[in-house]
């Protein structure tokens, strides 16, 4: 397979955000798609909320007792760990295991303090595309796709929350155009 380049010289990547829901797991499915025809690099991002892990530490214990604070370092591996386990999840997929396998679709797992739609839409300054979940299953991730159409700086793909080893065609729209 040729890999194709921009016009600096750059292998095209496909961004993905995952939140673990049926339609970020249906989005990561098509990613992987995405970056084998670009012949390029997959990123898989999850944004999480890391001052909401540091105000369930205020909580009381019964007795006046409060949580204890969590270390930041284990709460970035926690959620590395969590989307790498997402990716794998899919990748146990036969057809989209042979599509990594039969190459060249490097693929990295990101895990980034922040709110979903800030954390993607910074991401997608070096995308050749992003790709999303829309889905029934998190009340979230449809304002999410709402904010990354709204503000990305590159095409975004929006998938519905269907798995299946074929989706249905992902609805495209970019920033740039209708």
């Amino acid at each position: 397979m040729t890999v194709s380049r921009d016009r600096h010289g750059h292998v095209p990547r496909v961004l993905c955000g995952v939140n673990g829901s049926t339609s970020s797991r249906s989005a990561l499915a098509e990613a992987v798609r995405r970056a084998s025809a670009f012949g390029g690099g997959l990123t898989v991002v999850t944004a999480y909320d890391a001052a909401g892990y540091f105000w369930g530490a205020l909580a009381s214990l019964p007795g006046g007792d409060l949580l204890p604070v969590p270390d930041r370092a284990a709460v970035h591996k926690a959620e590395e760990a969590t989307v790498r386990a997402v990716v794998d999840d899919v990748l146990s997929d036969p057809e989209l295991a042979a599509l990594v396998a039969e190459g060249p679709v490097a693929i990295e797992t990101r895990a980034v303090p922040g709110r979903p739609v800030d954390v993607l839409v910074r991401e997608s300054a070096e995308a050749a595309a992003l790709v999303v979940g829309h889905g029934e299953d998190s009340g979230s991730v449809a304002s999410v796709a709402v904010g990354c159409l709204r503000r990305a700086h590159c095409p975004v793909i929006v998938v519905a929350g269907v798995l299946t080893t074929r989706p249905a065609r992902p609805s495209t729209r970019s920033r740039r155009g209708p």
